[in-house]
């Protein structure tokens, strides 16, 4: 196993640099007392309700479900019905042979009906 090595130890030269750094210059007090106005103000700007964050999703959420909603209706309408192979296929009924296995002549029908007046 290759292990790399690790030292753990505080470095002296940076502690000391950054020591120097972060040390107030002037009063102590005043110093954190600054630091912890800074700290107040911007946890209270990073603070949102709740609430404004979820109306904020509100829109863009109901236009992704529409799309969401229209995109399946289209993709489920062309995997569940093919297209018909000719214009044929498409008025021959889905099951079986339709309403007559043998659908009469028509010219035989419309005889029928005038010779009975």
């Amino acid at each position: 196993m290759n292990e790399l090595p690790s030292d753990f130890r505080p470095d002296p030269e940076l502690g000391a640099t950054l020591r120097s750094a972060l040390e107030p210059k002037d009063d102590h007090a005043a110093f954190v007392a600054r630091v912890m106005a800074r700290y107040d103000q911007a946890l209270a700007r990073a603070m949102i309700p709740t609430l404004d964050v979820l109306a904020s999703w509100f829109r863009p959420g109901i236009a992704a479900a529409a799309a969401a909603l229209i995109a399946g209706f289209l993709l489920g309408r062309a995997v569940l019905a093919p297209a018909p192979t000719s214009f044929d296929a498409a008025l021959a009924p889905v099951e079986g042979p339709g309403l007559a296995p043998d659908p009469p002549d028509a010219s035989v029908v419309f005889t029928s009906l005038v010779e009975q007046r």
